[in-house]
């Protein structure tokens, strides 16, 4: 292999690592503040001079500062460290099929405002009308603000050091230079991520504090397609410089219908929201096209019980539950999070998909896999916050 070669092939490095157990460390800064350095060492298992290292740059950016002090055990008395929510703002945008996200977040992560629209037309005339409103919402609303930057989520397969998209099927976008484009009208650094990747780093951020020390997690992101976000060894595996974790396009029925890539039988064929949808159709003999229910139409419906929408939802959690086994085989994560709009509908997925995971090779008293739903609606919107903090930072 050509050297030229193996810089095409880079991986995680260090400065990824960095900003991984930064997002946790501030993760739990968040939920649990005031706390201090040793609190946060034995919650997280990280040694404390990475602690220090971590959290005297998050004080120099201005993002956390030293509150009170605690009463001391018999030495020295611990310093409490706080979030300064107030410090900057970050913009985050998730480009979906359908529509399309924006919102506002202070450094605490919660969300102050959200808008959507409808994606559609031309790409590039759609990111101009695109920023156009976020513009029109900082001057009427955050006119007084400091942003920091912008994370985008979006479907498909990024250039990592351009923030292009090289193509996104989903979408039928190509070649699009999304970062160059956002950055031109919004005068604000702009960083661009895969979707489930973004949903992945939600969970960094969101997720259930007892998982903080999780190291291996896969995050399924059910969408208008599938997509899967890989968490490993505590790092974001992002592959090659425009990989993904692309497991929506593993064959799951050899001569099952084409998808958008060009095979057949892909687990996104199947799993996802789209194939859910149209598989209800079918159910409801809709021949004409004159039902047009959307994903949460079905799955409130399936939640009250109506025999076709139920059936078109557990098909679909059959189908999930082969592709997790697979990845639960080949991966042995600690966790599996699934989210999307299908989450809603977990009472009805979760004895299904844990049903078709079971295997003589997984076996909990030796390796347990917690499978679980998504932390947060919309997860791709809310891991933009994370992916633009930690390039702030």
């Amino acid at each position: 292999m050509s050297l030229s070669k193996k810089q095409d092939l880079k991986i995680v490095d260090i400065n990824d690592i960095r900003n991984i157990n930064q997002t946790v460390l501030l993760h739990l800064i968040r939920e649990r503040q005031p706390i201090s350095r040793v609190d946060i060492a034995r919650v997280t298992g990280l040694r404390p001079g990475t602690i220090s290292s971590i959290v005297n740059r998050l004080i120099r950016k201005g993002a956390i500062f030293e509150g009170a002090e605690g009463p001391s055990s018999g030495g020295r008395k611990p310093t409490y460290l706080n979030i300064n929510a107030e410090n900057a703002y970050i913009l985050g945008i998730d480009i979906g099929v359908r529509d399309t996200a924006y919102a506002v977040s202070d450094f605490n992560g919660r969300i102050l405002k959200q808008k959507n629209m409808i994606t559609d037309g031309d790409p590039r005339e759609f990111i101009e009308k695109l920023a156009d409103e976020i513009i029109k919402l900082i001057k009427g609303e955050y006119g007084r603000a400091k942003f920091a930057g912008v994370g985008v989520s979006i479907p498909g397969l990024i250039r990592r050091e351009t923030g292009e998209v090289a193509v996104s099927p989903n979408l039928g976008w190509k070649d699009l230079p999304l970062k160059a484009l956002l950055e031109a009208k919004l005068d604000l650094p702009v960083f661009v991520e895969n979707d489930a990747n973004a949903a992945a780093y939600s969970e960094l951020w969101y997720g259930p504090l007892n998982e903080i020390k999780i190291k291996t997690l896969v995050y399924i992101l059910v969408v208008d397609g599938l997509g899967c976000g890989l968490i490993i060894n505590g790092e974001l595996h992002v592959g090659s410089k425009i990989g993904m974790g692309g497991f929506g396009h593993m064959c799951i029925e050899p001569n099952g219908e084409l998808c958008s890539c060009g095979r057949k039988g892909c687990w996104e064929t199947l799993a996802s929201e789209s194939a859910t949808i149209a598989r209800y159709h079918r159910l409801m003999s809709n021949k004409n096209g004159s039902i047009t229910t959307s994903m949460t139409d079905i799955i409130a419906q399936a939640n009250r019980g109506e025999a076709k929408a139920v059936a078109a939802i557990i098909a679909t959690a059959e189908y999930l539950g082969d592709g997790i086994a697979s990845l639960a085989h080949g991966l042995s994560p600690e966790s599996i999070v699934i989210g999307g709009e299908i989450a809603a509908a977990w009472s009805l997925l979760e004895p299904v998909i844990k049903e078709r995971v079971k295997s003589q090779y997984i076996i909990p008293e030796v390796a347990r896999i917690d499978i679980r739903p998504a932390s947060v609606q919309r997860p791709s919107l809310f891991g933009t916050i994370p992916i633009a903090l930690q390039n702030y930072f």
